[in-house]
């Protein structure tokens, strides 16, 4: 279960001085009033269902995007079917393991190197309140940036950054590390703001952009376990009712699927949420639903070739008014 965490709020509504500036879409060529949204597959390299589920859907071009976790068992497998498809991707960057004994996994670094991302039975920490309690942030910033070169190393293009269990908000240091990244890397962050309504995500995706941060304007992740219907002859509509009321912007749904099979029920705690996000987002209904609203698909490639641009350029579109970038 994610927690709620009031913290993220307070920290970025102070940089949401201004937002008066030229909207996203504009800077990636579509019209102010356009409506973008990015389907992306997280938790990607974690256990073989989920990842036939995720590559599917990519390769019927239901979603536009994967996040791979780089500790994770499977990460070199899927990273294999990466490269076979040419794609580019994004990191799920992974600093706990939920699921200790049942499905564990430790950091990228050996313990040697970070020594405070371990628990004592050697694995990574079972969830972020732990996390925060013991981790050093040299060690933080140490294994995030070995899990990118990682990714690098297996011959993978990088997109986006986001984080398994919205790590990143739970300490100050950890914020401030992870909105650095882009002018670090080069490569985008996904400002994970699931908890704030999308009207109030705005603004403060507003305010990341003027910093020089090419995110999403909001963030959509329905990770709702106990609400979702637990038979699959049920369609879960909460999807439905984001994209009917998905104002212009760009706006990135963050998804969940799996396939069904005994060693995923039997593993994954989660698994009645996955199989659910599976069958609505290979279903036609939601895809119908985005094509009626008139809500058009892109991919992180597009939001990582701009923020290198903006990287050399700290004067440009993200940040001019709406008056002088006409």
């Amino acid at each position: 279960m994610l927690p709620k965490l009031p913290l993220l709020g307070a920290v970025l509504a102070s940089f949401a001085l201004n937002c008066a500036a030229t909207p996203l879409t504009r800077c990636l060529g579509y019209p102010d009033d356009a409506k973008l949204a990015i389907v992306n597959a997280d938790d990607v390299g974690m256990h073989p269902d989920l990842d036939r589920a995720a590559f599917r859907l990519l390769d019927e071009g239901k979603i536009q995007d994967l996040s791979l976790m780089v500790p994770a068992p499977h990460f070199a497998a899927a990273a294999a079917e990466v490269r076979q498809r040419h794609k580019a991707v994004g990191l799920h960057l992974t600093l706990t393991d939920e699921w200790q004994e049942d499905y564990g996994w430790g950091a990228v670094l050996p313990r040697e190197q970070v020594p405070s991302l371990y628990n004592p039975e050697g694995r990574l920490w079972g969830n972020i309140e732990e996390l925060a309690a013991h981790a050093d942030i040299d060690d933080v910033r140490r294994e995030l940036l070995a899990q990118i070169q990682k990714a690098r190393d297996a011959g993978l293009t990088i997109t986006h950054l986001d984080t398994h269990m919205v790590f990143w908000r739970i300490r100050n240091d950890f914020i401030n590390l992870y909105l650095s990244l882009p002018k670090l890397t080069g490569i985008p962050v996904v400002l994970q703001l699931l908890w704030h309504p999308v009207a109030q995500q705005l603004p403060l995706s507003r305010g990341e952009q003027l910093r020089g941060n090419v995110v999403a304007d909001s963030y959509i992740m329905q990770y709702n376990p106990e609400i979702r219907p637990q038979n699959l002859e049920v369609r879960y509509d909460g999807y439905d009712f984001a994209v009917r009321n998905l104002p212009p912007g760009l706006h990135q749904f963050a998804i969940h699927p799996a396939e069904d099979t005994p060693d995923a029920r039997q593993r994954i705690g989660d698994i009645m949420l996955r199989l659910s996000d599976f069958q609505v987002w290979e279903g036609p209904e939601i895809h119908r639903l985005m094509q009626e609203k008139g809500i058009q698909t892109t991919d992180y490639q597009r939001l990582q070739a701009l923020q290198e641009a903006i990287n050399r350029q700290p004067r440009n579109c993200l940040n001019e008014t709406p008056a002088a970038s006409r």
